[in-house]
Formats: structure tokens, C-alpha cells, sequence
């Protein structure tokens, strides 16, 4: 027997479009699924970072509230402070001023009497030159 060659036949098979565009979009379905949740998970993570920026934020302002009333206290004191101050300077000034003019006071009377001073010295040397001549001049002629 003969070896008979082989019948080829070409056999088209016809696949169905719609079946692999389903299974793609299934595919695609579920990985849009995976990316929803994951978006809804950040969305909680975006939410409760906020949460806590909020939370420190207000912390950072009531810090800065209590820092201004602290600083108006303070302030305050210093404006008092100086207050003092400047009616003790007023006062201590007052002083020195009724100080100073007592001090002229007395240092006019000193120099008054010492200008009287002088002048009872320097009447009592004329007096005593004029004795001493009396003396000499009374010793020179007899």
C-alpha cells in the first residue's frame, strides 16, 4: 500500500469578540475595584491627617492666645514699672533740687560770713601794723 499524502484542510475556528471584550473589561473591573478601595483608604488617611492637622492647628492657637495674654500681662507690669519709676525719679529729682538749694542757701551764708571773717582779720592787722608802728615809732624817738 501506498502511502496516500495527507488531506490538508484548513480549519478556521471563529472566536466570539464580545466574550473577550467581556473577560477584559472583568479584568479591568476588578483592578478598577483594587483602585477604588485603595482610593477610599487614602481618602480615611487624607481625612484623619487632616483631623490632626486641624487638632494641632488649634493647639498652635491657643498657645499663641495664651502667649498674647502673656505678653499683655507683661507688658502691663512693665508699663506699671516704669510708672514707678518715673514718679520715684520725679520725687528723687524733687529732692535733689531742694537739696541744691539749700546748699546754695548755706553756701551763700558761709561766704557772707566769711567775707565778714576777712574783714575783721584784716581790720585787726591794720590795727595791729598800726600798734606795732605806734611802738616802733614810739621806741625811734624817745
Amino acid at each position: 500500500m501506498e502511502l496516500q499524502p495527507e488531506e490538508t484542510r484548513e480549519v478556521v475556528y471563529r472566536i466570539d469578540p464580545f466574550s473577550i471584550i467581556f473577560r477584559e473589561l472583568d479584568l479591568i473591573h476588578s483592578e478598577i475595584r483594587e483602585i477604588k478601595s485603595e482610593i477610599v483608604f487614602l481618602h480615611q488617611r487624607v481625612d484623619e491627617t487632616n483631623k490632626r492637622i486641624d487638632e494641632t492647628n488649634k493647639r498652635i492657637d491657643e498657645m499663641n492666645k495664651r502667649i498674647d495674654d502673656l505678653n499683655m500681662r507683661v507688658d502691663k507690669k512693665i508699663d506699671e514699672t516704669n510708672k514707678r519709676i518715673d514718679e520715684l525719679n520725679i520725687a528723687i529729682n524733687k529732692r535733689i533740687d531742694e537739696t541744691n538749694l539749700r546748699i546754695d542757701v548755706l553756701a551763700s551764708d558761709i561766704n557772707r560770713r566769711l567775707d565778714k571773717l576777712f574783714l575783721v582779720v584784716i581790720i585787726n592787722l591794720i590795727a595791729i601794723i598800726g600798734f606795732l608802728f605806734k611802738i616802733v615809732l614810739d621806741g625811734l624817738i624817745k
